[in-house]
């Protein structure tokens, strides 16, 4: 364990030796052009070389260095967790509200997540984000185990005018709490009539809107039979969109079409 904490020290304790060997990860150069490369002056890239080569992580051949096999798979997973750790700290605090599902993404693709929460100025202002993204999409994809009212009446206006595609997979029991309440189900009856709503007759433990190419993914804190939402996650991320479309295939792969007999009538 000291040997691994040492090689970890490495790196750790100094920034250019990262830049150093993130420079040399993309193949053969020399001392000069590392040290353009990484900002680092000469002398400061030629003792790290040196560093590199006595652990057998760097070899030269005069003038040109290049990293080991050892060296590489070295590198590589440093840089892994450095970005796994930069991409904890980019989401701060609000990671500790990500549904469980989400908890099994590789947090490397959150350097580049945004969170959006509410402020005493604006308590709505995650809706507000959410909502403007909606306007200016082609297709929504909504994977929920409730709805938001607000955003129901958005995107069903949007279908109706033919500016956007969308449907969505809804836990079955959420329909249950429109009964009696015909205005608020009044804006799942014609994406109903259009097929475009599933039924998971199941518990979905999550709420997501695949907006484009967009993710967004609501944090929620369970407080006895309700969830209060603190905020958005939200990603353009490739990984993080592929992720979240193979789990809202899963989940409509296992639900049924709403059929619109079932919603209240006024």
């Amino acid at each position: 364990m000291d040997d691994a904490l040492d090689a970890l020290r490495f790196f750790t304790n100094s920034v250019n030796r990262v830049l150093v060997f993130e420079a040399l990860s993309e193949g053969v150069t020399t001392g000069s052009t590392l040290a353009e490369k990484s900002g680092a002056s000469r002398s400061t890239v030629a003792r790290i070389l040196d560093a590199g080569e006595s652990r057998g992580w760097i070899a030269s051949e005069g003038s040109h260095y290049e990293l080991t096999n050892a060296g590489q798979i070295m590198f590589d997973e440093v840089r892994g967790c450095l970005e796994t750790i930069e991409g904890i700290q980019n989401i701060g605090e609000p990671i500790n509200l990500l549904p469980r599902p989400a908890r099994s993404l590789d947090y490397r693709s959150f350097r580049d997540a945004e969170i959006i929460t509410g402020s005493s100025a604006n308590p709505a202002e995650p809706f507000d984000n959410v909502a403007e993204r909606i306007r200016d999409a082609n297709r929504v994809r909504t994977l929920a185990w409730t709805g938001v009212p607000r955003l129901t009446k958005l995107i069903d206006e949007q279908a109706m005018t033919g500016t956007l595609d969308c449907e969505a997979v809804m836990q079955a029991d959420f329909f249950q709490t429109l009964e009696g309440r015909p205005e608020a189900a009044s804006h799942w009856r014609a994406p109903a009539e259009r097929a475009e709503v599933w039924l998971y007759d199941g518990n979905i433990p999550l709420s997501l809107h695949i907006i484009d190419e967009t993710v967004v993914i609501w944090l929620g804190d369970p407080q006895g039979d309700e969830v209060v939402v603190h905020g958005a996650f939200i990603s353009n991320d490739p990984s993080v969109r592929s992720w979240a479309e193979s789990i809202y295939e899963e989940y409509r792969a296992n639900a049924t079409k709403l059929d619109p007999a079932r919603l209240p009538h006024h």
